[in-house]
């Protein structure tokens, strides 16, 4: 017979290697786990906001946004009535909020000073992702459902109605469908006036975009989940031909096919004064793009060491983004050039990155296995290497970032197990323990 000393190293021997990778320069002040806010409510959920200067955190969480004061780590208010909560975007006013609300294909802008919803604007089908480009006062919403009508993938009736006293909801716009063998997954985009709170233009993209991020300084990137590429978008010039300032073609020029006898607005004004149509460009054949995407879009190749990205983020000063890869990859790349700079390896299942630009830190949030956050360092050399693996909590897979303190924020719950049939003999499932939702504060 083992004796359980002999026993027990037999069994660990036989465990798989354990998939957090080690680090390769431990930080002279480590990161770990400072607290542990346990603030409730129910359902699933996605990405988190910071906003510094309020003190406040942002949570996506099922049908409403959670808001705590990072100070206490209180729940400080809740925003409420939404139909599934996925992120949130801040202005650069301190002013408004906006919230994709998924199911309800709408974003929502509410008062960051009362946390009241005071408009609902229509978007593109369950949209997700959410980035506020403060140069040119555009709000790009991600939707990242299929909109190519045919089998595969049946085109959206028409978005829905808005609440009352906002502007009438219009229906995406429509174009031709293809034979099966030509189906491909595309994807749209939501361009929306922040100002004025209104939609201006959609526009159809090749691919399933995810994660969405601005260097500030007028560039939009979005990863293309399914093609392991970024996508990079001119705010500015998008903007202005949105906004039919430009002398190029207009949106709604630009979508209109010539098999469609249905003559399309010349500008978003023209537009609104039919609220049945949404002007639209159709940017989705990544091959044969048109003339209105020249100057405006571009992709950058995340290469082989990539497969499909899903967190990003932006050294906005020195052009820099950050992927995290379904394959515990993190990918850097020059966001001017598309050029890669370093692969380095990452826990597994991670969802988020973050950048803290005054310590040049890159985190990844791994919610796969036990969960880990994945410490990198830039450095001045433009290299990168890895400095700490924390382990963390099973499904903590986003975060945010402070960068007046460095501290890190992830959410997670406690998972338990049910019996299936309840309170009989059956299997065992696992359920989230009721009332365990929770935020991770990480500080070194």
């Amino acid at each position: 017979m083992l004796k359980p000393l002999a026993f027990c190293l037999l069994a660990c021997a036989a465990l798989p290697a354990q998939q957090i990778p080690a680090a390769t320069e431990l930080p002279g002040r480590p990161f770990y786990i400072e607290q542990t806010w346990v603030i409730g409510g129910e359902g699933n959920w996605d990405y988190l906001t910071l906003d510094p200067a309020a003190r406040r955190l942002y949570i996506a969480h099922g049908h409403a946004v959670q808001v705590v004061d990072i100070d206490s780590g209180a729940v400080s208010g809740v925003i409420g009535g939404l139909g599934d909560a996925h992120a949130i975007a801040l202005d650069d006013r301190g002013e408004y909020g906006y919230i994709s609300d998924g199911v309800a294909s709408m974003v929502r802008v509410f008062d960051r000073r009362t946390l009241r919803v005071v408009a609902s604007i229509p978007t593109g089908p369950l949209p997700r992702a959410l980035v506020f480009e403060p140069q040119s006062g555009l709000l790009f919403a991600v939707c990242a459902t299929p909109v190519n009508p045919g089998p595969a993938n049946p085109q959206p009736s028409a978005r829905p109605q808005p609440r009352p006293g906002n502007a009438p909801a219009r229906p995406p716009a429509r174009t031709p469908a293809k034979p099966a063998a030509e189906e491909e997954f595309r994807s749209s985009i939501t361009v929306i006036d922040a100002e004025k709170q209104e939609a201006l233009a959609d526009i159809l993209m090749p691919g399933r975009l995810g994660f969405a991020a601005t260097d500030g300084n007028g560039q939009v990137f979005i990863n293309i989940v399914n093609r392991n590429q970024i996508a990079r978008l001119d705010a500015a010039s998008i903007g202005a031909m949105a906004r039919g300032r430009s002398s190029s073609p207009s949106i709604g020029q630009a979508a209109a096919e010539p098999s469609n006898p249905t003559p399309k607005a010349s500008t978003p004004q023209a537009a609104a004064a039919d609220p049945s149509e949404t002007p639209a460009a159709d940017w989705s054949n990544q091959t044969r793009l048109p003339p209105s995407a020249a100057g405006r879009l571009a992709f950058l190749a995340l290469g082989p060491d990539c497969r499909e990205p899903h967190g990003l983020a932006l050294d906005g000063v020195h052009q820099r983004l950050f992927a995290a890869c379904a394959n515990m990859k993190l990918v850097v790349l020059n966001a001017v050039n598309g050029d890669q700079l370093a692969a380095l390896p990452i826990g597994p299942g991670v969802e988020a990155v973050g950048y803290d630009p005054g310590r040049n830190l890159i985190f990844t949030a791994n919610g796969g296995s036990d969960g880990s956050l994945t410490v990198i360092r830039q450095h001045v050399t433009d290299t990168y290497s890895e400095i700490q693996n924390l382990p963390t909590r099973q499904r903590a897979r986003t975060l945010a970032v402070d960068p007046v303190t460095g501290a890190v924020y992830l959410i997670t719950d406690v998972m338990g197990v049910k019996t299936t049939p309840p309170g009989g003999i059956g299997s065992l499932q696992p359920e989230p323990v009721k009332g365990s939702f929770q935020v991770l504060a990480i500080g070194n």
